[in-house]
């Protein structure tokens, strides 16, 4: 979180006075390359908890969470590929998988796959974190990767 993360979530802050809020979502499933890999969602918010089932609903258009969507690149910029080298096939996988839904798939919404991890709220010129994860699928609970794994 320290390494790959926080360093998102304050130049998020940063860079856009108006979110209160950022969910880091979670899931696992097929994408390309690994079977096990574990990816990475954010929903964006200037409310002071984001509404994720809003957010899963309408996508980029997303009122509930803005009052306007937002302009720049803002969206995809950081919801697919701004964490800093995410080790989604690698550390990821033992450090978050038994927090992820069974049997995801690539072609799943984000309400369908993906389930809340952390909630970062802005406080001032820092922010705060609270866990919301739950440990789903415990005997995943620091499972190498597939890639890591002895044959």
């Amino acid at each position: 979180m320290k390494e790959h993360v926080e360093p998102t979530v304050r130049r998020c802050f940063q860079r856009y006075p108006r979110l209160r809020s950022m969910t880091l979502l979670l899931a696992q499933y097929w994408n390309d390359e690994a079977d096990d890999a574990v990816h990475y969602r954010f929903v964006f918010s200037e409310l002071e908890t984001p509404d994720v089932e809003a957010s899963s609903r309408a996508g980029e258009e997303d009122a509930v969470n803005f009052a306007t969507p937002p302009g720049d690149s803002f969206w995809n910029d950081y919801n697919h590929r701004y964490i800093g080298n995410w080790p989604d096939n690698h550390d990821a996988i033992p450090a978050f998988a038994a927090f992820t839904r069974e049997d995801c798939h690539q072609e799943m919404t984000l309400g369908e796959a993906y389930e809340p991890y952390v909630i970062f709220r802005r406080t001032g010129q820092d922010f705060s974190m609270e866990k919301v994860g739950q440990m789903l699928r415990p005997w995943l609970d620091g499972v190498k990767a597939s890639w890591d794994a002895p044959e």
